[in-house]
C-alpha cells in the first residue's frame, strides 16, 4: 500500500510537471510567432494591459518581502475604498449564504457522488497538496533558471509566496474556528472555537486556498495567453469542488478558502508590479516601536 501511494504521488507530480512544461512551450511558441508576425522588435513594443510584473529573484530581498507583503495585506482594510468593501461584503455574503445551505449541499453532493466524480476529485485534489505543488513549483523555477526564462522564475517565486502567506492566513482561521468536518457526521453548525488542537479544522479549506493561491498567480502572469487563465482557474475550481465531493469540507469552507487564495495572490502580484517600491523602516520614538511601510509608485 505504501508503494502504491508513492507511485501515485510521483505520477501526479509528473503529470503536473508535464502540464507546466506544456504551458511554457506554448508561451514560447506564441512569443516566437508574435515576433515573426511584426516588424517591431519585441523589446521595443509597449506592454499590454496588466503586464509589468517586476522580475523576482531568489535572494534576501525576496525573503524580506514576505514580511512587508504580509503586513500590507493584513493592514489593507484601513486603505480600502468603496469597491474593496463591496467585494469583501460579497465574499462574506456568499459565505454566509452557503453556510445556511451547507447541510443541503452536502447531502446533494453525496447523493450525486459516483466513480467518475471520485476519479476527477482524486486527480484535482493534488493541486492543493503541498507534496505535489511544491515540487512542481521547484521544477518550474529550475526550468526558468536553466533556460533564463524570467517569467517562469518570477511565476514560481510569486506562486510560492502566495501559497505560504495564504496558508498562514488559512491555518490561523482554522485554529480560531475549529469547525467540524462533514465526514465526522456532525451538524454543519458545530464549532468549538479557538484552541491548539489539530482536530475539527474544516473552515476554511486549505487545499482550496492553496490551489487558488498558485492558480491565480499563473493566470495573472500568463494573462496574455487565451487559454492559460481559464485552465488555471478551472483546475483550482475542480480542486475546491473535490473537497465537497470527498465529504471533507462544507461548501462554505471551500468558497471562503478559495477567496483567501485568490485575493492573497492578487495582492502579491500587484505588490510586485514594476514601479512599486516597498521600503520597511523601523521607527523607534521613546516608547513607540513600529514598522513603517513605504510604497512608491
Amino acid at each position: 500500500m505504501r508503494l502504491l501511494f508513492i507511485i501515485e504521488k510521483i505520477t501526479k507530480i509528473c503529470l503536473m510537471v508535464v502540464l507546466m512544461m506544456t504551458l511554457l512551450l506554448n508561451e514560447s511558441f506564441a512569443q516566437s510567432a508574435e515576433g515573426k508576425g511584426s516588424s517591431e522588435p519585441l523589446n521595443q513594443r509597449s506592454p499590454g494591459k496588466g503586464e509589468g510584473t517586476s522580475e523576482v529573484e531568489l535572494n534576501r530581498d525576496y525573503l524580506k518581502g514576505y514580511i512587508a507583503d504580509t503586513e500590507y495585506i493584513l493592514t489593507s482594510p484601513a486603505r480600502w475604498e468603496k469597491s474593496d468593501w463591496l467585494k469583501a461584503s460579497l465574499v462574506a455574503g456568499a459565505t454566509i449564504g452557503l453556510y445556511a445551505y451547507d447541510h443541503d449541499i452536502q447531502e446533494w453532493a453525496q447523493k450525486k457522488r459516483n466513480s467518475t466524480t471520485n476519479n476527477v476529485a482524486r486527480l484535482a485534489d493534488s493541486f492543493g497538496n503541498e507534496l505535489v505543488t511544491l515540487p512542481v513549483l521547484g521544477a518550474f523555477y529550475l526550468y526558468g533558471y536553466s533556460l533564463e526564462d524570467k517569467k517562469a522564475r518570477t511565476t514560481a517565486l510569486l506562486g510560492l509566496e502566495s501559497f505560504l502567506i495564504s496558508s498562514v492566513f488559512t491555518q490561523a482561521i482554522k485554529f480560531t474556528a475549529h469547525r467540524h468536518r462533514p465526514s465526522e457526521g456532525n451538524q454543519y453548525d458545530k464549532w468549538e472555537g479557538p484552541s491548539f488542537t489539530t482536530s475539527n479544522v474544516s473552515f476554511p479549506s486549505w487545499e482550496s486556498s492553496s490551489a487558488f493561491a498558485i492558480g491565480t498567480v499563473i493566470a495573472s502572469e500568463y494573462h496574455d495567453n487565451t487559454w492559460i487563465p481559464p485552465l488555471a482557474y478551472g483546475i483550482a475550481t475542480l480542486t475546491a469542488l473535490s473537497r465537497v465531493n470527498d465529504n471533507d469540507h462544507w461548501a462554505a469552507d471551500v468558497f471562503f478558502g478559495s477567496a483567501i487564495g485568490f485575493f492573497t495572490a492578487k495582492a502579491i502580484v500587484v505588490l510586485h508590479k514594476k514601479g512599486v517600491n516597498i521600503a520597511v523602516i523601523p521607527v523607534i520614538d521613546g516608547q513607540l516601536r513600529a514598522l513603517l511601510i513605504s510604497y512608491k509608485f
